[in-house]
């Protein structure tokens, strides 16, 4: 799995490709803690290139959740493909992710 960030004003926006798995999980946490900045209080998960999610990737985006929740921030993502998607309507996760079709609706979210 491959993890980019960029910042789009005051919104970081990460790109996920690939798999987020049992194998990938722990080291996307990793690659979060180096990136996070703690003044950044808005996150957007970009997913269309994720092909793939386990629990174990769900663990790790439900983490930083709750480090978004401590400091007042928000998580959402967008652009999932319909797997990826599906799971995370199955999970329950969108009632505390918000979803969004495109990068340019969830970054209008985040930035209001």
């Amino acid at each position: 799995m491959e993890s980019t960030i960029r910042f789009e004003g005051d919104v970081a926006v990460i790109s996920l490709t690939g798999r987020l798995d049992s194998g990938a999980a722990p080291l996307f946490d990793l690659w979060f803690a180096g990136q996070d900045k703690p003044e950044c209080r808005s996150y957007l998960l970009e997913m269309s290139a994720l092909t793939y999610i386990t629990s174990a990737g769900l663990r790790s985006i439900l983490k930083i959740c709750k480090l978004l929740e401590a400091r007042g921030g928000r998580l959402a993502a967008c652009a999932m493909t319909g797997p990826v998607r599906d799971l995370f309507k199955i999970a329950g996760f969108n009632q505390f992710v918000a979803l969004y079709e495109g990068l340019d609706e969830g970054l209008a979210a985040l930035s209001a």
